[in-house]
């Protein structure tokens, strides 16, 4: 029996790459611009948030997963809405058989398997990349993982509209020694500098001093003291 390419098109295009998981990645590109930092002692992660018409209020884009990590994203918003309720269950789930709280690396597993998930059958894969922060007994985490299921460790991402400009700004800005408020400025300032005058960003941040996730909203560029 032969077998008919043109079923395989929305899996593979003529490069090798997976079809869906590109159309995934574009709806990341056109999200609202979200950042995440790891610092030794702590982390931040910060999104853009905006309502869609006047008189609406804006989405949050920042969330406590459970009390030691949080998750932002960039793409659509109801996705990330669902990732979002996975990792809850998952974190409680943990706690539930293991009477401790769910190490970061395992979370971001079970994240990089329920995205992965949707990328082996014919439906449309998640619209949403997202950014994990967190503290567990390694330390300071954070993570990005895309639609594809694909996740990476490191210490400054960006998502969503000109990531790549906010990226390359990161990499001449970051410094390992910043304060939280020096942080927080950073952040504001790219958010700025990427096409956003005078952005409303939603910010949660964690630290090995005080390793509860904490969320605020922050208008423009404004110093923030713990």
């Amino acid at each position: 029996m032969t077998m008919d390419p043109s079923r395989f098109q929305m899996f593979y295009g003529p490069e090798g790459r997976m079809t869906l998981v590109d159309r995934a990645l574009e709806a990341v590109m056109r999200g609202a611009i979200s950042i995440g930092l790891r610092f030794p002692r702590y982390a931040v992660l910060a999104s853009m948030v905006k309502p869609t018409r006047k008189l609406m209020k804006p989405s949050d884009k920042v969330f406590v997963v459970d009390d030691h990590v949080g998750v932002t994203g960039s793409g659509y918003i109801s996705d990330l809405y669902r990732i979002v309720d996975h990792m809850r269950i998952e974190a409680q789930r943990h706690r539930l058989l293991f009477d401790a709280a769910v190490d970061v690396g395992t979370l971001v597993d079970s994240v990089s398997g329920y995205f992965h998930g949707y990328t082996l059958y014919p439906v449309r894969p998640q619209g949403v990349a997202v950014i994990i922060g967190g503290v567990d007994k390694l330390g300071v985490q954070l993570y990005q993982v895309d639609p594809s299921g694909t996740a990476f460790n490191g210490d400054a991402f960006a998502l969503g509209v000109n990531s790549d400009k906010a990226i390359d700004m990161l990499e001449n800005e970051y410094r390992p020694d910043m304060t939280l408020d020096e942080a927080l400025n950073l952040i504001t300032s790219v958010v700025e500098r990427t096409g956003n005058p005078e952005p409303t960003i939603q910010v949660g941040y964690i630290s090995l001093d005080n390793p509860v996730f904490r969320r605020e909203t922050i208008n423009g560029v404004k110093k923030k003291s713990t």
